[in-house]
């Protein structure tokens, strides 16, 4: 009987989370060199409320903090404290890829509309062609071209966001194929920070690419995704020594990440 005891109990420990299962206790759930992430510390980034976290939501965390160490690791920007939530670790992950790509980033988007996988515009609208050079003599002559926009935009939303053309969903980089075909004709080969003025028909604009010193970093973070090859950041990662404790899973070399023992 005693023996029937001691082996369900050496198998219950032995069993990994399941796709519902959690855990709480306070010692080492994932170590990268000399980096390690407690398991304390992986129930607050994968928590939500006061819900608790499952065993899916446990590996995907521990999946984005092994890659965001090792990354940073690789270009010595490695920060002191780990994090405390998924958003703050989603900013280092974008922080981390805008390091890695460098210069490579500023190039892409520079590149213009044909090659940046974005447009990060700036406008100020008004009625027609004759206004907007009279706004963009005003631009090249020294006002800042948000204190031009807030003062003669006749387009109100983007009068109050100092002429950032903004997306749907708030951003300030668009998918190209979003924006007018007529606005990207005008700015077709026009140099990123030189402002324009441009009839677009039904109504005319000073157009301008913002410059890349300007945008945010999640914006600066998109565009150095499109000019680091995928390949490049998952050779970092597999060349790193890594260590999961088996109650959340292994570390699968193949795709990165976080699996059950069983896959």
């Amino acid at each position: 009987m005693i023996a029937t005891r001691l082996t369900l109990f050496t198998l219950l420990t032995l069993l990994t989370l399941s796709s519902c299962a959690t855990f709480n206790r306070n010692d080492v759930a994932a170590k990268v060199g000399n980096r390690s992430l407690s398991s304390k510390a992986v129930e607050a980034l994968a928590s939500s409320g006061d819900a608790a976290a499952t065993g899916d939501q446990l590996r995907e965390q521990l999946t984005k903090w092994i890659r965001v160490t090792v990354l940073e690791a690789s270009n010595g920007t490695a920060a002191a404290t780990a994090p405390t939530t998924s958003a703050e670790l989603d900013s280092r992950l974008s922080q981390a890829i805008t390091t890695i790509a460098g210069d490579k980033a500023r190039t892409t988007y520079e590149s213009g509309l044909s090659g940046s996988p974005v447009i990060c515009l700036a406008a100020i609208t008004v009625n027609n062609i004759d206004d907007a050079n009279n706004v963009l003599a005003t631009v090249n002559n020294g006002t800042p071209f948000a204190d031009a926009a807030r003062q003669f935009s006749t387009d109100t939303v983007i009068a109050q966001a100092g002429g950032i053309v903004k997306g749907q969903d708030g951003s300030e980089c668009i998918d190209p194929g979003t924006v007018n075909t007529a606005v990207t004709a005008a700015l077709k080969d026009i140099p990123v920070g030189q402002p324009i003025a441009a009839d677009l028909n039904t109504f005319s604009a000073v157009l301008m690419l913002r410059p890349f010193d300007e945008l945010l970093p999640e914006s600066k973070s998109l565009i150095a995704r499109s000019a680091v090859p995928q390949e490049q950041l998952d050779a970092i990662v597999e060349a790193a020594t890594i260590y999961v404790d088996p109650r959340y899973g292994r570390w699968d070399a193949a795709s990165g990440s976080v699996v059950t023992l069983n896959s």
